[in-house]
């Protein structure tokens, strides 16, 4: 199906706003039956539409990291007879919040991965034009 520019622009910005909710993009496109192909030759057909979608993808992201708040502060599930904290409740809750911390560290590595790489290359120009390989030499001479 072809769409009008202003057909375009105004499902676009629905489907960005619904990611911004925390929304997932698949749900999204399928509840308003448009393909992903079409989604994504929008975006790349418009580089604006490509900075919408991924500040989209990123609110939706905070949003998650923002749940994890929510989930620790919530008061504990209590044995009614006895008044202690259920373990059970205690595990699941921190399944989840170990599952949006895993899912956070795969769709925002570099803001939510567990390691930041630093690179920091020295020459030293004392070994230059050395081969440092010592691999083969491993002391049996």
């Amino acid at each position: 199906m072809a769409y009008s520019q202003k057909e375009i622009d105004s499902k676009f910005n629905l489907i960005v706003s619904e990611i911004s909710e925390g929304g997932k993009l698949r749900h999204i496109l399928k509840g308003l039956k448009i393909s992903s192909n079409t989604f994504y030759k929008w975006i790349e057909s418009d580089k604006e539409k490509e900075k919408q979608y991924a500040r989209a993808c990123e609110d939706r992201a905070d949003l998650k990291f923002e749940s994890i708040e929510s989930d620790y502060m919530e008061s504990p599930q209590r044995d009614p007879e006895t008044g202690k904290i259920d373990s059970a409740w205690v595990n699941l809750q921190r399944l989840k919040i170990d599952a949006k911390k895993w899912e956070l560290s795969k769709l925002m590595p570099k803001k939510y991965g567990d390691k930041q790489e630093t690179t920091h290359i020295f020459e030293n120009p004392i070994f230059k034009g050395i081969d440092l390989d010592v691999s083969e030499n491993n002391g049996s001479d």
